[in-house]
Parts: C-alpha cells; sequence; structure tokens
C-alpha cells in the first residue's frame, strides 16, 4: 500500500483511495477499483422497518456537493456520481486535509474528466432475470485482460456491500422479509414480485438513482396481482429524496400502469412519463387526468406513435424491440432503457442570443427583410457546425479520460465487445444536445418582417434604438405584432421554416463515437439563466428577463386559447427533434378532464410529440411566492421537469406565475 493510499484511508477517503491503488493503471482498472473500494467502505442507510434497502438519502449515489462540513464524518467528500463517474466536495476534503486535497488535485489531472451531463439507465430488465452472477458468467467467458478483470473487481466491491447489508440490516430494525429477499437479489434471478422491487432499489441506489427506464415493463413479468403501491411508494420517496429522475410507463399497460400512477401522489419526483398510444385504456386517461387536475404535475405524455415512426427514420437498424425501450433520462431526453449512452445535454446553442447579435449588426445593411433572414440562417448553421464539432471533441475527450464503472458493466454490448460505455460499447451511443430562445425568435422575425420591411413604421435604426432604449410605448407596439401562438397561418409559417432548417441541419453531422446528434428542445432551468445573457428583443422581451421555457408561445401571447396555441407548436417542426421536444401548457384545476384529453389528442393528432401540464391558478402562485410554508406541496411543471414551487428561484417562480393561464 503505498503513502498516497494511506493518506486517503486515515482521512476517510476510500474511493480516493482505490483510484490511487493503480498510479499506471488503465481507466478500467483504476475507476472499477475506486468504485469497489468505495461500496466496501461507505455507510448503509436505512430507515428501520422500512421494506426496501437502501432508504433516504444515502451515501451510495450523493452528490458530495451536497454535503456540508458536519456531515464529513459520515460521508466521504469523494464519492460516485451518474453522470460525471466521480464528484468532490473541494471544500470537504481541504478542511479534513490540506495534503489529501494537493494529492487528489494531482490525481484529476490525469483522470478527471466531468464533462457534461448525461443521463441513462442500467438495463434492469436482464438484471432482474440473470442476476449480476449472470453478468459474472458472461465475463468470465471473455478474453483475459483489464477490461474484463477490472468489471469483475467491480462485481466484488457490489458483493462485499451486499453483504454487509445483510450482515447488519437485522441489528437496523430491518423485517425478515426484506433480509429474505436480499439474500436472492441482485445476484440471482427475481422470483417474485417483491424480490424484483428489493433487487431493483438496490440496483438504483448503485446507479445513483439516476434513472428506472420502464417501470411497468420492468415488473410485470414478476407481478401476480399484488398491491404493490406502498412498495413502489418506498422507492419513489427515496427517488425524490435523493433529487434524481424519471420513470417511465407505458405503451404495454398493465395493473402496474395504475398502481406506479397512484403511488406518486403528491411527489416531484420521479418524474412521470406516460407513453399515449390511440388505444390507450379509457381508465389510464381518467387517471391520468385526475393525477393532473389534483395539481402534481404528473404524468407528462408522449405520443408514442409519433416517437416510434422518428426512430425508425434515424436509427433503421434499430429492431422493434429496442424501440421499445425508449425512455425519457432525466428531464426527458431520449435513452434506450439498458441499450444507450446519450447526452443530457451534451451542449446547448443560445438561439436568442446569436439573433440579439445579428440583429444590431446586420439589420440596418438588409434591403429586404428575406435578406435578413436568409442571413440569420446562414449565421445559425456556421454556430450549429461549431456546435458539432465540439461535441464530437468532447465525445472523444470522454472516451480518453474516463470509464463508468456501472454503465459499462450493466449496458447491452459492452461486455461482448469488451469496450467502455464511453469507448463505444453501448449498442447506440449519439449525442443530445439543446437549444433556447427559438419562440423568442420567431416572434422577433415577426415583429421585424411586420414593422420595419412591410408596415414601414420604422427605419432599421429607429427601431433598434427604441429596441435599446426600452421604450414603453414601442414595447407595447411590438407585442401586438403577429405571433407565434395563436395558429395564425402566416406567423406559423415561418416557424416552420426556421425550424424545419434549423433541425435538419444536425442530420448532417457526425460523431466518431455514435449514430449522430439528436437535438432535444426542453429548458430544464436554462431559459432564466440564458436570459440574463441577453438585451431587449423585438418579441417585447425586456433586458435580462427569462426566455421561452417550452416550446409553447412566449408568455402572454396565447390570447386565442389552447387550441390556437397547441396548433402553432406542431408547426414547430418536431420531425427531427429526436432527443424530444417539449410543450409547457398550464390550466386551472376546473379544466374538465374530457376537454383535457381532447386537446392531449388533438396535439398528438397533428403531431405533436410531448405535453406537460401544470395546473394551478395564478392566486395560489401569487400567494405561494408570499408564504412558502403554507404551499410546501404545490407542485408545477418547469423546462421539462416538475418541482415543488418553493424549491424554485424567484426568477423560475416568476417565469412560472407570466405564463398564459387556460380556464
Amino acid at each position: 500500500m503505498n503513502e498516497q493510499v494511506k493518506l486517503m484511508l486515515s482521512v476517510g477517503e476510500p474511493m480516493a483511495a482505490g483510484f490511487l491503488e493503480y498510479p499506471d493503471g488503465s481507466l478500467p482498472r483504476t475507476y472499477c477499483r475506486a468504485y469497489r473500494r468505495y461500496y466496501e467502505n461507505c455507510r448503509l442507510v436505512y430507515r428501520a422497518g422500512s421494506p426496501l434497502f437502501p432508504t433516504g438519502n444515502t451515501s451510495v449515489g450523493t452528490y458530495p456537493r451536497s454535503r456540508t462540513l458536519d456531515t464529513l464524518s459520515q460521508n466521504p467528500c469523494v464519492a460516485p456520481h451518474y453522470a460525471h463517474q466521480y464528484a468532490v466536495y473541494w471544500e470537504g476534503l481541504e478542511h479534513k486535509s490540506p495534503e489529501a486535497a494537493d494529492v487528489f488535485r494531482e490525481f484529476t489531472k490525469k483522470f478527471y474528466y466531468s464533462g457534461e451531463w448525461h443521463h441513462g439507465t442500467l438495463n434492469h430488465k436482464r438484471i432482474l432475470a440473470e442476476g449480476i452472477d449472470g453478468y459474472e458468467k458472461r465475463l468470465l467467458a471473455q478474453p483475459e485482460g483489464d477490461f474484463r478483470d477490472a468489471l469483475l473487481d467491480l462485481i466484488k466491491g457490489i458483493r462485499a456491500y451486499h453483504a454487509r447489508a445483510l450482515a447488519e440490516l437485522p441489528d437496523m430494525g430491518a423485517p425478515r422479509e426484506l433480509v429474505d429477499a436480499l439474500r436472492i437479489v441482485p445476484f440471482s434471478p427475481a422470483t417474485s414480485a417483491y424480490e424484483a422491487i428489493v433487487g431493483l432499489n438496490f440496483m438504483l441506489s448503485l446507479d445513483c438513482w439516476d434513472n428506472v427506464g420502464r417501470l411497468d415493463s420492468i415488473l410485470a413479468p414478476y407481478h401476480k396481482g399484488e398491491d404493490m403501491r406502498p412498495w413502489l411508494r418506498t422507492m419513489m420517496e427515496n427517488i425524490e429524496e435523493n433529487d434524481t429522475w424519471s420513470i417511465t410507463l407505458g405503451p404495454e399497460y398493465n395493473d402496474l400502469t395504475r398502481q406506479a400512477l397512484e403511488a406518486s401522489v403528491g411527489l416531484a419526483r420521479p418524474l412521470t412519463q406516460l407513453r399515449v398510444t390511440r388505444n390507450m385504456p379509457d381508465d389510464i386517461w381518467e387517471l391520468a387526468a385526475k393525477r393532473i387536475l389534483e395539481g402534481g404535475g404528473q404524468p407528462s405524455f408522449y405520443n408514442e406513435e409519433v416517437i416510434q415512426e422518428r426512430f425508425a427514420k434515424r436509427i433503421p437498424h434499430m429492431t422493434r424491440e429496442d424501440a421499445m425501450e425508449f425512455m425519457g433520462g432525466g428531464c426527458t431526453e431520449t435513452n434506450f432503457a439498458g441499450l444507450s449512452y446519450a447526452g443530457g445535454t451534451d451542449d446547448n446553442i443560445n438561439v436568442l442570443k446569436i439573433f440579439e447579435g445579428y440583429m444590431h449588426e446586420r439589420l440596418p445593411l438588409c434591403a429586404s427583410f428575406e435578406e435578413f433572414y436568409e442571413g440569420f440562417n446562414a449565421l445559425l448553421r456556421e454556430k450549429q457546425n461549431e456546435q458539432m464539432h465540439d461535441i464530437n471533441a468532447y465525445y472523444n475527450e470522454r472516451a480518453e479520460h474516463c470509464f463508468a464503472p456501472l454503465r459499462t458493466l450493466f449496458t447491452d454490448d459492452c461486455i461482448e465487445k469488451g469496450t467502455g460505455f464511453f469507448q463505444g460499447g453501448a449498442r447506440y451511443t449519439y449525442s443530445v444536445h439543446s437549444d433556447s430562445g427559438i419562440p423568442n425568435t420567431i416572434d422577433s422575425l415577426l415583429a421585424i418582417r411586420h414593422l420595419v420591411f412591410e408596415e414601414k413604421r420604422y427605419t432599421p435604426e429607429r427601431f433598434l434604438a427604441l429596441l435599446r432604449g426600452e421604450d414603453a410605448r414601442f414595447f407595447a407596439e411590438l407585442r401586438t405584432c403577429p405571433a407565434y401562438g395563436r395558429g395564425e397561418e402566416r406567423s406559423d409559417a415561418l416557424a416552420q421554416d426556421l425550424t424545419t432548417r434549423f433541425y435538419e441541419h444536425y442530420l448532417t453531422g457526425t460523431l466518431d463515437l455514435g449514430i449522430g446528434f439528436f437535438p432535444t428542445a426542453h429548458q430544464f432551468r436554462r431559459h432564466v439563466g440564458l436570459g440574463k445573457g441577453v438585451g431587449p428583443t423585438p418579441d417585447g422581451r425586456l433586458t435580462d428577463t427569462p426566455e421561452a421555457d417550452s416550446l409553447a408561445a412566449v408568455n402572454g401571447k396565447a390570447t386565442k386559447g389552447p387550441t390556437a396555441m397547441l396548433a402553432s407548436a406542431s408547426r414547430f417542426e418536431q420531425k427531427d427533434i429526436y432527443g424530444m421536444a417539449v410543450t409547457n401548457l398550464s390550466i386551472t384545476r376546473t379544466y374538465d378532464p374530457r376537454i383535457l384529453r381532447a386537446l392531449i389528442e388533438g396535439y398528438f393528432a397533428m403531431g405533436g410529440t410531448q405535453l406537460q401540464i401544470t395546473a394551478v391558478d395564478r392566486d395560489t402562485l401569487l400567494d405561494a411566492r408570499k408564504a412558502p410554508d403554507a404551499h410546501r406541496d404545490l407542485i408545477v411543471r418547469v423546462g421539462g421537469y416538475s418541482e415543488y414551487f418553493h424549491k424554485l428561484s424567484p426568477e423560475i417562480q416568476d417565469a412560472v406565475i407570466a405564463r398564459t393561464l387556460f380556464e
């Protein structure tokens, strides 16, 4: 044992110690040994009497940045992380030992590559069916070498963690049936519904609770009519307590679809994604509408037929069986459970910021709107080319510097290829990347076309001067211009043309490792931060205010009702947004559920991809701003995800309040 390893162990940092055991080791050896040491030493987190292990905010999967100096005795400062593979709480490590912090900083110069975020899920179906013993057997059949031996080392670490749990759980107040189930799963195949959910919860913890995948499909082979709602609720509470992500339901609806919808009442997480078919049963519709109108923001709705048609076009070699494993990773980024490596998101283009710079430079020089518009599209293509080049370089860099132990072991094809998850081992590798501000840009173009080139009310110079000065009368006029989101044919035609050109251009890009580019259109929280860097724009937006949070109309402009707004959103070209296109809809809780269903079905019939709905009244939101403690259970949808309103920043709260609310 070298001196650096001893140092890390002496300050309670087993993962850091594991990283330093092989000073000249390969990526697989280095990362898998670090994970093994972590699993051998991390604390066990269990809430007495719970039907599942682990429970609560676990040390396996807790992002170190969320820890505080007064918890250092319980939690190490270097720990696994689902996206970055490990994360470091540097302030805490410095507090423990400045020398240890210096040593680990030196190590990270070679091995730490956090890069962008990505989401995914392990192949939970296969894990429950084969058990980890089945994975070990497949590994032993592979050629000897670092790759095989490193993953076998990882399994030793998982066994040690599992054995510690079996030894200690009886003294921690665990029911006998939980201990008995853990004697079987996850190393042997599950034989009952309870064993299946115990094994699933255990594996989710190892993977930092990132995403479940198709929950009703995963558990269906083991379900014999049991009421699984209490177990499902416990697992969902674990996901929420760890502040992570999603479950997917359908399109093979069963009793577990219903139980999952019922079990998640009142929770902001996991994000519930319902894949909707034309023949989805009426009782599923009724239950989903009830959930929405209760105000929980769940579920979001996905247009199954349209999505599958697009996958068949984008990945023609994908089998139907693989395509059925579609799930939204993180907020909603396209993943295929246990089969894919996809970013989440790899990069973001702020289209409105690009437009702002172009407008101030080029508008006075253009003789026609067509010249102005074509020049902007040309600039966008340049920016897209730069983005695709940078993402490709990032994928190559990550492959060189980072290894994903759990994702490599439990994602199909990595074992058989002898190739890591980040190195091209997953069956499907592609980039999911995003954009911001397109609805604002559409309305800005419409205002310029109307006021400068058609009505000729302003010269370009005067238009820009009034815009920069944020002249109140001028901005009032801007908000009366033609706009996207009202079902106006000519306005929507420009929206369709701009977005068709924009998203089709990504089909020209290639990745050295993977299929190519799967653009998404969801904002998470970006629309607030990115708006702070943009001055006043002709859509009527003031300096430093948020950009649009989805494909929906710019706040306040959907003046012709929800049907017109969704008709416009369907003209926003979604066929090439393979990473998913989010549309926000805000309604009151008094909305007729039959009309709500008709709106969703109508939008999907027009080609809409996804719809997420917040049911709340404006008075409640305003009161929640003033008295957050009285509304701690208030949940809203933001830019692809749901969250408790009181947890949102004031800027995001304001953006939610400003949305058009349909009665």
